[in-house]
């Protein structure tokens, strides 16, 4: 598939993963399966809606050597640190020092994987 057509698609997944995630807690009651579920939707969602940004960031930088899969890369990281955030928010657990070292972890994970790459 295209840079192109990839772009696309995942502007396409997005308004529909956004579209799903609001009907599901529109209509479900907020318990805990139903939270769950909510963050399982969450995470392919935020994955698409990012990937544009980090793909026209990269380019920007100039990383011009497999674009797409560094964005999907950077995507994915940033992805599951919002929903682990957001999970550790409902258990109420979450504090400056959490988000801090889980953004330092993910930091480090994103600069050794881009290491390893080139």
């Amino acid at each position: 598939m295209t840079e192109r057509g990839t772009l696309i698609l995942s502007i396409a997944l997005a308004l529909l993963g956004w579209l799903a995630l609001g009907s599901f807690t529109y209509h479900n009651a907020p318990d805990v399966l139903n939270r769950l579920i909510a963050l399982a939707i969450l995470w392919p969602t935020l994955l698409v809606t990012l990937l544009l940004p980090a793909y026209f960031g990269n380019l920007r930088l100039g990383n011009d050597e497999q674009v797409v899969l560094s964005a999907a890369r950077q995507s994915a990281l940033a992805a599951l640190f919002l929903v682990l955030c957001l999970w550790l928010r409902m258990i109420h657990v979450l504090n400056w020092a959490n988000a801090g070292l889980m953004l330092g972890l993910f930091m480090l994970t994103e600069v050794l994987l881009s290491a390893r790459g080139n």
